[in-house]
Formats: structure tokens, C-alpha cells, sequence
């Protein structure tokens, strides 16, 4: 969202005070036919957002709120508002903020948060509530749900100048012990607490060359209910991370890149670390135990007409030996993007991921050794796709024809044994029209996907066709749609698919437009399936969206 300086000549004056926002309520009715329900048969939603400038000081308000809560007990499931000004942005409510991949990254917190960006400096900070606390299901005697409340504070603090920039960041993590009334004795769930620190540098060298690293550190608690510290990495000490009770545990993750940029290419090298078992409780994922070397290049020639990129590099694990297999895995891809003019357009890709592992037997001294004991499995995955795009036609009947294929193969040697590959193969071929004058317009497409799993050999082709015609002087929009296609199984039909598409969306004007605009849309889908043979059974389905909206 962008906005400016504060506006005091606005005092008193009728744009003083905006509002604007708009609100919409769904509803989706489902029922079916000869297959178990896919979804509830009633499920409504409402969202909307509402923002509000005094003196252009924008106050914007976000909120959702649905009958299909699942397992949460708030009935807003989500409400966040993030005030902004010249260079500051605040965060209150639901939000997620971003400090780096290695410590904060994208957590969802209820709390509030603050970004000052003046110049050249960047300063962020946060405070609020990662989890909350969900007990011990007694009932059920199931722990699959259970949570500690989980408070979290963080900062970073950072410059950016023109030859170097440095960024300096701080997390910390710690669940309540007391937020849950009863834990079961045998549980793999336990409380935590985590502390983060992390730096980051970039410097350029020269006109053309740029060195960037990140190193980050952190020290995890994985019990906060042991009552003796066991410190395993005694050379990572530090005052303000280490001074939790319990099992603390230290490890580290670094990455660097030097790059290379140039007007028609760019070439960069990068490097990447992140020990095994290291954690940061500010992100939901995070992938461990990992070494990357990488290169990946850029080229643009013909006056960035034709752009080609390129990315390889080895991937391994396994960094402490601490498990009884390592893995090897390369990976390289080439993509490639063609424009000679506004009607033309070629695109093109190629990925290559392979994995080799290598399993070392338990050492034993009363176990004679042989050569089945050795276990070299090697994994390969390749994947290409491609893409044609011709646009021709007059302007008010435009035209347009698309085709676009995937292709894919997976394949697998354990030892001397060598498993039958997987290959998946997909293709469209459309055409396009377009009258503009009675604003219509017709798609005709075909489809063929091709499938070989395990020895099964599976295909699904068959044709789609929609028309989409505005009427009551471009206030409603009909679109009709279908499409047929069968399903063969190793050489034998199995089955005939029919979809069916409708919808409808009418869009009517105010007279006066300063009081906003509504909107009314239904779309409605139907597919039914047809079986060819007795061990496939029939069914069909109908689902129906129904969509009020309102912006002002």
C-alpha cells in the first residue's frame, strides 16, 4: 500500500477522513450422488477489509469470519490491522512478519509489531503469541493436538548503503509450562524455548562483483521440564542465548553468494550450511542437515528478446555421519523465454534432480560382512515443458492459439536392480476468439494426459468448450462451459466424465458511484461420471457458489 506525509492543510476540510474497504459473503451448497460427501453440503464465509486515512494516515482493518471454524475457538478467525506512515508500519492484531529464512520467517502472531524504514536504515520489531495453548485431549487419550502457549519477541535492526549494507537480528521463543493444566506422562510433545541471534553482511566490490552472507545461531530448548542443563556446544556460549535450564542445545546455518552482474548476463556463486537438528520455533518448516553448492546464470540477447537462465549445483546431508546413510543429490535446470514480436511468444524448460544415497552397514565384529550389505540407491527426476503462443486477429476480433506440453519421468536403481520408471505426460492445444464489439467470447481446447505408474498405464483426453457473453449493456456476464472426456485404463475404457459449467455475475452501477459498487455472482458445477466397466462406479456431484460483494 503506498502512502505519503502527513497533510495537515486537510484540517477541517471534507477529505480530512476516507474511508474505503469492501465486504463479501460466500455461501457453497454441494450434494452427490453414488460417492461419499468430498465437502459439508452447507459451508458460508464472510471477509472483508476496511481502511481508514486521517490526514493520509492509513489505518487499514482486515477480518474473516466462517461457519467452518475447524478446531479454532475464536470466532473471527482472523482479525489484523496494519497502520502505516511516511516511513512507518505497524502491525496489530493476526499478522506475520519476516526477520530471515534462519530466525523469524513468516510466523503467524497475535500481538503487535513496528518496521521503520527512514533512509537507509530498517529497523523491525515484534511481540505477541506464536501458539496458543491447546490441552490434553483426556477423552480420547490423544496428543495429537496438544499445545503449549508459545510467546514470542524479536528485533532487527539494519542498514542499507550504497556499497555495503548490515543487518543485525535477535528472536527469542519460550512456551508456558502452566498454560496446559495436565500432560500425559508419555508424550513427545514438550515445551520449548528458543533464541536466535543472526547477522547479515553485503559488500560490493567493484562495479560489476557483490559479496552477501548471512550466519545465524541458535540455541533450542527442547524441555523445559528437565531440571539439569546439559550445554553439548560449549564454544557458542553466549550471555543472552544460553541462559535457559533444560537441555540446550546449540547449532548454527551460514550461506554466501558472490555475484556477478553485467548488462546482457549474470553469474553467481552460491554456498549454503545449515547444521543437523538446527531449529528456529519462528518458522512452521525448516529443512536441516543440508550443504548446498550452487551456480546459476542469466543471459539476455536480442534486446532481452531471448532470456535463458541456467541453475546447477550438489546437494548433500549427513554432515555429522551421525546416520547410517548419506545422500548425494545434483541438480540442474535451464529455462529459456522467447519474444521476437506481440504476437510470438516461446518458452521452454528442462530440470534434472538426482539423488544418490549410500547406507553403511552397522559395524559388528561377530558379523561377517557381504556384499549385500552395501546399499546404493539412485534416484532420478526429470522434467521438461513447453509452450506456443500466437495471437493474431484484427482488434475487434481477436485471436489466439496455445499449446503447452509437460513432460516428467521418475526412475529408480537399488543396488544392481534397476524399478520400472514413472512417466507423466500432459498436453493442451486451444484456440481463442474474441468479438469485441458484443463483448464475446468462445474457447476451444483439447486435452491428452498421459500417466505410467507401476506398470498401470492410464489416459485422459477429451475436448472443453466455454462461451462467455455480456448482456443488460455489459452489466451481466453468462458463461457457459463443458467438456467430455474418457478414461482408459491399460488399453480399456473405464470411464466417461461429463462437466458442466455455469455461471453468472452482475455487476450494476449506482448512480451515485461515491456510494460504492455491488456485485452478484453464481457459479454452479456439475460432473458426472459414467462407468464403462462394473468395477468402477457411477456417481455425480453438484456444487454451487453463491457471491455478494460490496466496495466502497
Amino acid at each position: 500500500m503506498i502512502t505519503h506525509a502527513q497533510n495537515l492543510d486537510k484540517i477541517g476540510k471534507k477529505d480530512m477522513v476516507t474511508i474505503h474497504g469492501g465486504l463479501n459473503l460466500n455461501s457453497i451448497l454441494y450434494q452427490s450422488n453414488g460417492i461419499d460427501a468430498r465437502r459439508q453440503p452447507f459451508t458460508w464465509y464472510a471477509n472483508g477489509n476496511l481502511t481508514v486515512n486521517v490526514l493520509d494516515v492509513s489505518l487499514p482493518f482486515n477480518y474473516s469470519y466462517s461457519n467452518n471454524q475447524g478446531k479454532f475457538t475464536q470466532p473471527f478467525n482472523m482479525t489484523n490491522c496494519t497502520p502505516t506512515y511516511k516511513w512507518i508500519k505497524g502491525y496489530a492484531g493476526f499478522n506475520s512478519m519476516t526477520f530471515s529464512n534462519y530466525t523469524l520467517a513468516g510466523h503467524i502472531f497475535l500481538g503487535g509489531g513496528l518496521e521503520l524504514t527512514p533512509k537507509k536504515w530498517k529497523i523491525a520489531a515484534m511481540y505477541g503469541r506464536l501458539k496458543k495453548a491447546v490441552p490434553y485431549d483426556i477423552l480420547n487419550s490423544n496428543d495429537n493436538d496438544m499445545s503449549y502457549k508459545r510467546m514470542g519477541y524479536g528485533a532487527k535492526i539494519g542498514y542499507d548503503g550504497e556499497k555495503f549494507a548490515v543487518h543485525l537480528i535477535y528472536f527469542s521463543a519460550k512456551d508456558d509450562i502452566k498454560s496446559i493444566p495436565f500432560y500425559p506422562p508419555v508424550t513427545q510433545i514438550t515445551p520449548q524455548a528458543n533464541t536466535v541471534i543472526s547477522a547479515i553482511g553485503k559488500i560490493k566490490l567493484a562495479k560489476f562483483w557483490s559479496i552477501e552472507a548471512e550466519y545465524a545461531l541458535s540455541g533450542l530448548n527442547k524441555n523445559l521440564l528437565a531440571t539439569e542443563g546439559t550445554f553439548n556446544n560449549s564454544k557458542y556460549k553466549l550471555p543472552f542465548i544460553n541462559n535457559q535450564i533444560g537441555n540446550v542445545q546449540f547449532f548454527s546455518a551460514y550461506k554466501s553468494s558472490l555475484s556477478y552482474t553485467h548488462k546482457i548476463f549474470n553469474v553467481g556463486f552460491n554456498y549454503e550450511h545449515v547444521d543437523p537438528d538446527y531449529k528456529t520455533l519462528g518458522a512452521y518448516f525448516f529443512n536441516n542437515d543440508l550443504e548446498n553448492y550452487t551456480i546459476s546464470t542469466a543471459w539476455r540477447f536480442l534486446k532481452s528478446k531471448l532470456n535463458i537462465s541456467t541453475n546447477t549445483g550438489l546437494q548433500k546431508n549427513n554432515l555429522d555421519n551421525s546416520k547410517l546413510s548419506t545422500t548425494k543429490r545434483w541438480v540442474g535446470s535451464i529455462n529459456g523465454t522467447y519474444s521476437p514480436n506481440t504476437k510470438w511468444n516461446f518458452s521452454t524448460s528442462y530440470s534434472n534432480f538426482s539423488t544418490y544415497t549410500n547406507v553403511r552397514p552397522i559395524s559388528d565384529p561377530y558379523y561377517i560382512k557381504t556384499a549385500a550389505d552395501t546399499l546404493n540407491f539412485y534416484q532420478l527426476t526429470q522434467n521438461a515443458t513447453a509452450s506456443i503462443n500466437y495471437n493474431f486477429g484484427k482488434k475487434k476480433a481477436k485471436q489466439g492459439i496455445m499449446f503447452a506440453t509437460n513432460f516428467q519421468t521418475t526412475g529408480d536403481k537399488t543396488g544392481n536392480v534397476a524399478n520400472v520408471p514413472s512417466q507423466l505426460i500432459n498436453g493442451n492445444l486451444g484456440y481463442s476468439f474474441a468479438w469485441t464489439p458484443t463483448k464475446t467470447s468462445a474457447t476451444l481446447s483439447f486435452n491428452y494426459n498421459h500417466s505410467y505408474i507401476q506398470k498401470t498405464k492410464n489416459i485422459y483426453f477429451g475436448p472443453n468448450l466455454s462461451i462467455s457473453q455480456n448482456i443488460a449493456k455489459n452489466k451481466v456476464r453468462l458463461t457457459l462451459g463443458g467438456s467430455y472426456n474418457q478414461v482408459i485404463n491399460n488399453g480399456f475404457t473405464n470411464s466417461k466424465v461429463i462437466n458442466s459449467r455455469f455461471s453468472l455475475a452482475y455487476n450494476p452501477k449506482l448512480k451515485n458511484e461515491k456510494l460504492g459498487k455491488p456485485t452478484l455472482s453464481v457459479n454452479c458445477a456439475y460432473i458426472n461420471k459414467l462407468a464403462a466397466i462394473q468395477q468402477v462406479k457411477s456417481f455425480n456431484e453438484l456444487t454451487t457458489t453463491f457471491n455478494l460483494g460490496y466496495t466502497f
